[in-house]
């Protein structure tokens, strides 16, 4: 396959897996790469990496770099990490997409992927979610043929979601504190299976200006996914409910004083949410069969361990190899 493929947030999370599963299906990629703190690099001889922040003008960083190159499509994972900062989440994740619209146009690349979240679909979205929707917006009035995906918690080894959850399960001997009662749902969608639908919606023209709710084959309450953590791990601890007021101080305290925020008081407001996703049309449109929450819990604890705190703070880049 000759097609080039452009992708932000590459050297993070989502855009790793994103950028192996083009590679894998024979895709050229250009990777744009930017301050990360778990930044990952692939080798291989059909990817290119710039340095490029997204919320400056694109063309004047990256344009001579890409003169020979014809891109078929823009797929946009990059996102704000840890900030509740109106304006910093405004930069990245609405005019971000302006800029890269505006990008897009004027290379004559007509196709467009977004990565959404789940908290544009909640009552209490804070400066992420309200910001990520504009950016979905923005993309939805821009004349180019898109396709938006708005995913549950996106579990994976290298997710802070799962990370940050196991470090407060084992924080205490023989307890779990538990914001609440735990009795808010959680629907994640493992990170591989989204890698791998993202990347099957350039191809079917069914997914042109769709908007895609993404998750798992099971919806479950907060308190049974820690239970199902522990069966895992074959561990067995007590619940003890914390008031959510005083999860929500301490979060904004981890949020000041850590460059990767354990937690911040908006996830805690997001946690006080349900997350249940209607995946009845990316089921028709793209076939999607997930794959099952136990076995993607246990591929992903699997690789873990006990190393959460490795996947929590920041790291040295990395280099890896693929087939």
């Amino acid at each position: 396959m000759n097609q080039t493929i452009f992708v932000t947030g590459a050297n993070g999370y989502l855009g790793t897996y994103v950028c192996k599963q083009l590679l894998k299906d024979g895709y050229r990629v250009v990777g744009l790469k930017y301050d990360h703190y778990a930044s990952t690099i692939i080798d291989h001889e059909n990817i290119q990496y710039l340095t490029c922040n997204i919320t400056d003008d694109i063309d004047k960083q990256i344009g001579p770099d890409l003169k020979d190159k014809d891109i078929s499509a823009v797929i946009n994972t990059a996102a704000l990490l840890g900030s509740s900062d109106y304006d910093k989440n405004y930069a990245v994740n609405a005019e971000g997409v302006a800029k890269l619209i505006s990008f897009c146009k004027a290379a004559g690349i007509k196709r467009f992927i977004q990565i959404s979240s789940v908290v544009v679909m909640k009552k209490f979205k804070g400066p992420y979610g309200e910001t990520k929707l504009k950016g979905q917006e923005f993309l939805k009035a821009s004349g180019l043929d898109y396709t938006v995906f708005v995913p549950a918690m996106i579990l994976g080894p290298e997710g802070l979601g799962v990370n940050r959850i196991l470090k407060n399960v084992y924080r205490l001997p023989f307890l779990v504190p538990l914001v609440g009662y735990g009795k808010q749902t959680q629907h994640p969608i493992f990170v591989k299976d989204f890698a791998k639908y993202i990347v099957k919606s350039l191809t079917v023209s069914a997914a042109n200006s769709k908007t895609y709710q993404i998750a798992g084959d099971e919806v479950i309450p907060f308190k049974d996914f820690i239970a199902l953590m522990l069966k895992i791990k074959g561990t067995k601890k007590m619940f003890v409910p914390v008031p959510p007021g005083l999860v929500k101080i301490m979060g904004k305290g981890f949020q000041k004083f850590q460059k990767v925020p354990l937690f911040t008081a908006e996830h805690v407001k997001g946690v006080l949410q349900d997350s249940k996703l209607d995946t009845s049309l990316i089921r028709k449109d793209l076939d999607f069969v997930p794959t099952p929450l136990a076995e993607a819990l246990e591929y992903s604890l699997s690789i873990i361990g006990k190393n959460w705190d490795y996947y929590l703070k920041p790291r040295e880049e990395k280099t890896i190899s693929v087939d």
